[in-house]
């Protein structure tokens, strides 16, 4: 009985304790019950990575060839098809990008080593299309000649994104004009790079 007595006493306490320390709330003070009364706060930092991607479609099968068709040959006429003008506008270009700060960026292209003297590629956006993507086009619709020196494809545009495949984004038009049939140097690449 005394142990039951003495448990009863030590709840009752327990509960006076809990009771006495909980915390009240001032409707006429808002910082007690805005900010918890006596609450405190940690900050926290959220840094966004930057994403610059750019994906020409479609891929694969973005390869563009033009020369000599072997079917075409035979010993005593003349070769045909070696060079001459080849026009592919089946390209399109979708990107991804995010900036910082809502920084702006641009789509540049070049190539990563010099064409031969007597071979010119142009680069040409004709069209632009939005399918399942959010972004404003800016393009630079003028001809651009292929060269290691970076050229301006599309101005300054914000974050955003084009939309994946063919149909969407940017359509390009690639003129080759091979009057001699030169060839391209070996791992020649033209480059498209968000900055």
């Amino acid at each position: 009985m005394k142990n039951k007595q003495f448990i009863i006493v030590a709840l009752s306490i327990v509960q006076v304790f809990f009771c006495n320390a909980q915390e009240t709330i001032n409707a006429n003070d808002p910082n007690s019950f805005i900010f918890g009364g006596d609450s405190d706060f940690n900050t926290a930092t959220l840094e966004l990575q930057e994403i610059l991607l750019t994906d020409l479609e479609p891929d694969p099968g973005n390869t563009i060839s033009f020369g000599v068709n072997p079917s075409d040959m035979e010993a005593g006429k003349p070769v045909t098809g070696a060079g001459g003008t080849s026009v592919n506008e089946d390209i399109w270009l979708n990107f991804t990008y995010r900036g910082i700060n809502y920084r702006n960026a641009r789509i540049l292209v070049y190539a990563n080593q010099p064409l031969p003297a007597d071979l010119e590629i142009k680069i040409q956006v004709i069209a632009t299309a939005n399918t399942g993507g959010n972004y404003n086009p800016n393009p630079n619709y003028n001809p651009i000649v292929a060269s290691t020196s970076e050229q301006v494809l599309v101005y300054d545009f914000a974050s955003g994104y084009t939309g994946d495949g063919e149909g969407t984004g940017y359509q390009l038009r690639y003129t080759i004009d091979n009057p001699n049939g030169a060839s391209l140097p070996t791992g020649f690449e033209i480059i498209y790079e968000i900055r």
